[in-house]
């Protein structure tokens, strides 16, 4: 037997879906608030990424080839 929906079932979905997109805007505030840092080392590392040139590889038995040469 299904449950019929009424205006206040419908009501309590959407507070519970308010106050949950609520926390979850709180929480990402928080984290942008952490200050997370990255070693220079690290980042220096990522450039140095950035500027390699890429491997082209057609599936992922073929990349697996190419690492394991």
């Amino acid at each position: 037997m299904t449950e019929a929906v009424t205006l206040e079932r419908i009501h309590e979905d959407l507070e519970f879906l308010k106050n949950t997109v609520a926390e979850i805007k709180e929480d990402i505030s928080e984290l942008r608030d952490i200050g997370i840092e990255v070693r220079p080392e690290y980042l220096e590392k990522l450039k140095r990424i950035r500027k390699e040139k890429g491997v082209p590889f057609k599936d992922v038995n073929e990349l697996r080839e190419i690492i394991e040469k």
